[in-house]
C-alpha cells in the first residue's frame, strides 16, 4: 500500500503555472506517485497556450487555473496582482473543498508571502499548512529595486511581517538550501523542528541530454547558453555586457549566445542587445517548453549563471546551475554561495558582478576544451549522485509524513 493512500493534497503557487513551474510539478508528482490525491491552484500561463485551460487533469493531478493580473514591474503592481490573485486563489480553494474534503495538507509556495492567512482558516478543517520558501521574498524586494535593507521602508518591513507570519502558521517549512533554512531558524529556534532541506535538483530520468545538433550554433564555433528567468535581479545584462567585451572590444565573433526564457527585463535586454550592435551574437528564445531545453543546451560549450550578489541570490540556489550539471556542461558563475555549494568544481568563479571577469570565465572554458569536459563530467555525478529529483524527493516526503504525525 502506498503512504499517502487516501490523502488529499492541495499545492498553491502564484507566479508560475504548472507543469511549467518544475519544482511545483515534481512535488505534485511525487505526492500522487506516494498514493495522495492532488489539486494544484495556479495562474494560466502567459507563454504556453496548452497552459490556458482552466481546468486539466495531467499524469492524474487536478490543476485548477485563474486569470491572473500580472504586474507591470512597480512596487504597486505586484501589490495589485498579489491582492487579486489572493481572491481567486482563495476562491478556488473553496471549489475544490466542496466537492473533495476533507483536503489533508495546503501546501503554499511563495512568492509572495501571502497564503498564511489561508493557512490558518483552513486548520479549523484539520488541514495541515506547508510552507515551501522557493525564494526570499523581502530580499527579492530589495535586489528588484536595488535597496539596502537600512533603506527598505513600509514595503519591506511589511513583507519581513508576512515571512514571519508564514514561518509560525505552518507545520512544515520546505527550504531549498540550508541558507535558508538557517535564516528560518534564525528567526526561531523551535523552527528547527519543522525545517526540510528540498533541493531544486532537476529528475535526470526525463532531463538529460542530446545529441548535439550543430545547427543550433549558425555557423559558429562555440555557443553558450543561460536559461531561466529574465527579470532584474536575474543579471543578464551581465551576459549581454560580458558578450560586448568578447565581441566588440576583444573582436571574438566565432560566438553565439542562446538567452533562454521570458521576464518582464526582456524588452529592456533587447533594446541593450541592439545599442550594442550585437544582434547576430545574441538568439533570444522567449519560453520554450522545458523539453526542448535539452536540445539546446546540448550543443552548448559553456553555460552562464550571471546572477549578480544582491540581498536574494547570495542566499539563493539556482535550479538552472543543476540543469547544466546534469546535461554535462561547464559553467561560468559570480561567486555565490549557494551556487558554490550546487555546482561545485563543475563551475569556474569570478570576481561577483565584474563583467570583464565573467567574459575572461567564458572564454578561458572556450580555450580549455579538457577542462570544460572534466568539469561537465564532475557535473554530472554530482547531480546523479546528490542533487537529482530522485534524492530530494525523499525529504520531501519525510516532510509530509512528520506533517500527517501531528495532532492539533
Amino acid at each position: 500500500m502506498k503512504a499517502f493512500a487516501g490523502k488529499k493534497f492541495l499545492l498553491v503557487v502564484e507566479n508560475s503555472s504548472v507543469p511549467g513551474d518544475p519544482r511545483v510539478w515534481h512535488e505534485a508528482q511525487s505526492l500522487k506517485n506516494a498514493g495522495g490525491e492532488v489539486y494544484v491552484v495556479c495562474p494560466i500561463s502567459r507563454h504556453v497556450k496548452e497552459h490556458r485551460e482552466k481546468f486539466v487533469v495531467a499524469d492524474g493531478i487536478h490543476i485548477y487555473r485563474y486569470k491572473a493580473a500580472f504586474s507591470d514591474g512597480t512596487a504597486l503592481g505586484y501589490f495589485r496582482e498579489y491582492m487579486i490573485s489572493f481572491l481567486k486563489i482563495t476562491f478556488l480553494v473553496h471549489k475544490i473543498l466542496c466537492c473533495n474534503f476533507p483536503i489533508h495538507v495546503l501546501h503554499a509556495a511563495n512568492p509572495p508571502d501571502i497564503f498564511w492567512p489561508l493557512g490558518l482558516y483552513l486548520k479549523v478543517f484539520g488541514t495541515r499548512f506547508i510552507y515551501d520558501e522557493h525564494d526570499l521574498s523581502p530580499e527579492t524586494y530589495l535586489s528588484r529595486f536595488g535597496i539596502e535593507e537600512n533603506n527598505g521602508g513600509l514595503v519591506y518591513k511589511i513583507q519581513k511581517f508576512m515571512e514571519k507570519l508564514s514561518y509560525n502558521v505552518s507545520n512544515a517549512i520546505i527550504s531549498p538550501n540550508a541558507s535558508y533554512r538557517a535564516r528560518a531558524i534564525r528567526t526561531n529556534r523551535a523552527y528547527a523542528l519543522k525545517t526540510f532541506i528540498v533541493r531544486n535538483g532537476p529528475d535526470t530520468r526525463y532531463f538529460s541530454g542530446q545529441l548535439s545538433n550543430p545547427s543550433w550554433k549558425r555557423g559558429r564555433s562555440f555557443l553558450a547558453a543561460y536559461v531561466g528567468g529574465m527579470a532584474i535581479q536575474d543579471g543578464i545584462e551581465y551576459i549581454i555586457r560580458a558578450a560586448d567585451v568578447i565581441v566588440n572590444r576583444h573582436g571574438f565573433t566565432d560566438l553565439i549566445f542562446y538567452l533562454i526564457g521570458a521576464g518582464d527585463d526582456v524588452p529592456r535586454l533587447q533594446r541593450l542587445t541592439r545599442r550594442l550592435k550585437l544582434n547576430d551574437y545574441i538568439v533570444f528564445t522567449g519560453y520554450i517548453p522545458n523539453k526542448q531545453i535539452p536540445e539546446i543546451v546540448s550543443a552548448a560549450d559553456v553555460c552562464l549563471a550571471p546572477d549578480p550578489s544582491n540581498p536574494l541570490n547570495d542566499h539563493s540556489t539556482m535550479t538552472k546551475i543543476m540543469e547544466y550539471m546534469a546535461l554535462s556542461k561547464p559553467i561560468v558563475s559570480f561567486n555565490l554561495k549557494e551556487s558554490r555549494y550546487s555546482a561545485g568544481d563543475s563551475a569556474i568563479y569570478v570576481e561577483n558582478n565584474n563583467v570583464e571577469a565573467f567574459a575572461e570565465g567564458i572564454l578561458k572554458l572556450i580555450d580549455d576544451p579538457d577542462l570544460s569536459r572534466k568539469m561537465g563530467q564532475i557535473g554530472k555525478k554530482r547531480v546523479e549522485k546528490e542533487l537529482c529529483w530522485q534524492k530530494q524527493e525523499l525529504n520531501l516526503l519525510e516532510a509530509y509524513r512528520v506533517v500527517l504525525r501531528e495532532r492539533f
